[in-house]
């Protein structure tokens, strides 16, 4: 694992938790949303931090999982020779994904307020984890899509819970269906983000933000925090996280048909950066004439 990156920074009351791959667009490893975790953790258990920022270095917030990463971890890159792995058995997606489960979770249950500080692309893993966090600000320019469905998961996440109550049963769909981009006023609109502001203006918009909640006592964050919580999992937060793991080993193993588009074949066939481009130019125009 390479501890540099996910970072912990602490200024006072405030601690940054710092995504930091940024020539990857902070992309995230399973080893580095591990860490991310136990560095959350580690802040939450330092009395001295009131509140949390979570941000990434460089042009982006994050990109999502390292899709290259994720392949080799779920046993699904070819061999010697390009010989097509075997699928691996639901078992041991199983645990990998309730380990994946489990890191989301604890943002769920962060036990003091955190801060999403967002610019440039925010997809897949990065877009749960502002979905899930207290507050977030985002740049007018920030770039936000649930792109990752067009894996074939199309309407599968680990939250659909949280994003039904955020944007709405029909607009949840919409976006986990349609993959479609949007930026930060959208964000605003849709009640993901709190503030879209000019991209010059994040960091210090964020930071007044984190000074202001930090002047609250610590017993009022971590108790206001917990409420908050037990408020969700009244209406169904735990149960979420549970069901995502089912639904991701499942949605991430499926069988395509000749006629449907399977990025991970192309993948084979192009190399990741050309089958990205065209995943999204197959979603966005269809088919290619043979």
């Amino acid at each position: 694992m390479d501890d540099d990156a996910v970072l912990l920074e602490r200024d006072g009351a405030v601690a940054r938790l710092v995504l930091n791959r940024p020539a990857k667009h902070n992309a995230l490893r399973f080893d580095d949303l591990d860490h991310l975790v136990e560095l959350l953790h580690e802040a939450e258990d330092d009395d001295d931090i009131r509140v949390i920022v979570l941000k990434g270095r460089g042009r982006s917030f994050c990109a999502g999982h390292d899709y290259d990463d994720a392949v080799r971890s779920y046993g699904l890159d070819p061999g010697a020779g390009g010989k097509p792995p075997r699928r691996p058995s639901q078992r041991s997606r199983l645990r990998r994904d309730r380990r994946l489960g489990e890191a989301y979770m604890a943002f769920h249950y962060a036990a003091k307020p955190v801060i999403a500080q967002v610019q440039g692309v925010c997809t897949g893993a990065g877009l749960y984890l502002v979905e899930l966090v207290d507050l977030a600000i985002a740049a007018d320019t920030a770039r936000f899509s649930h792109a990752e469905q067009r894996f074939g998961l199309a309407g599968n996440t680990w939250h659909l819970n949280t994003q039904i109550l955020m944007y709405g049963a029909k607009k949840a769909r919409e976006l986990l269906l349609l993959g479609e981009e949007f930026n930060g006023a959208d964000a605003v609109e849709m009640g993901l983000a709190n503030r879209s502001v000019p991209e010059e203006e994040l960091e210090s918009t964020v930071e007044e933000w984190a000074r202001r909640i930090a002047q609250h006592p610590r017993d009022a964050l971590v108790t206001g925090r917990a409420l908050h919580t037990m408020a969700l999992d009244s209406l169904g937060g735990t149960q979420q996280f549970l069901r995502g793991a089912v639904g991701h080993t499942l949605g991430t193993n499926l069988r395509f048909e000749d006629d449907e588009y399977n990025f991970l074949r192309e993948r084979g066939k192009r190399g990741t950066r050309d089958a990205f481009a065209d995943r999204d130019r197959h979603y966005r125009e269809g088919p290619r004439e043979t």
